[in-house]
């Protein structure tokens, strides 16, 4: 039987997230949506979560086990004075202390190793996906875009960017394809990946995506752990929004 995870690491990335509640709320409310109509997300999340629980308590089993081995073998022997039955009493005591401090360390090694780096977590804040265009226009002129900008506004990152990158050969320039892709890259966590779609919108100077454009490359930079390239990119294009970003960045 094939041993192969069923998950990419960047699946492994997001599930994570949400069963250590790492998620913003907006975040967290998306994820369960996605839940409640991909059946293949909760066999993934099932075996994530399996996984997890299985490393913290494959230790506790071991010391249970010896813990069971040296109570039947105490039972098995006949004690008759008080001293030697105090000594069975506190000896007994013993595997329950390294049961505990064992748990102790699987449970810090476990925070430790999941819990959030503090560019995760301003990310986190402040990343919210773009609300899209909408889709009720006429979209009879440019319905592969629009089909799947549908995709992209249920959360269904993965398949808008298939969709939209089918249509990258004709339409490279294309300042509105380069931006929701740039985005919904982000949004599955692929800061590289959306950096290579945004900056192309710097040679769109007029573009009304622009200062969005700006906003997404700064969180793709923390993103990365790259907080000096977004605090950089934040001051060459001031704006509210920005601002607030690049305070959060200094403190």
């Amino acid at each position: 039987m094939s041993t192969k995870p069923t998950f990419s690491q960047q699946e492994l990335e997001i599930i994570e997230r949400y069963l250590t509640h790492s998620m913003t709320a907006k975040e967290r409310l998306q994820f369960q949506e996605r839940l409640t109509t991909d059946p293949s997300l909760q066999v993934k999340v099932n075996e994530i979560s399996l996984l997890i629980e299985t490393v913290e308590t494959s230790a506790l089993k071991t010391k249970l086990d010896r813990f069971h081995e040296t109570m039947e073998g105490t039972h098995s022997k006949t004690l008759h004075t008080p001293e030697i039955i105090e000594r069975r009493n506190t000896t007994s005591k013993l595997p329950l202390y390294a049961i505990a401090a064992c748990l102790l360390v699987i449970f810090g090694v476990f925070y430790f190793m999941t819990m959030p780096s503090p560019s995760e977590k301003l990310f986190a804040k402040h990343f919210v996906p773009d609300p899209g265009l909408p889709t009720t226009m006429s979209t009879q002129n440019n319905y592969p875009f629009f089909d799947a900008m549908v995709n992209y506004k249920r959360g269904e990152y993965d398949i808008a960017i298939g969709k939209w990158e089918q249509q990258l050969d004709d339409t490279t320039e294309n300042d509105t394809l380069n931006f929701y892709l740039g985005v919904a890259y982000l949004a599955e966590g692929n800061g590289e990946k959306a950096l290579s779609f945004l900056r192309k919108l710097e040679t769109s100077r007029q573009s009304i995506f622009m200062e969005d454009a700006m906003y997404y490359r700064a969180l793709a930079h923390i993103k990365k752990n790259e907080p000096d390239k977004a605090k950089r990119l934040l001051k060459e294009n001031p704006s509210q929004r920005n601002n607030e970003l690049l305070q959060d960045l200094k403190e």
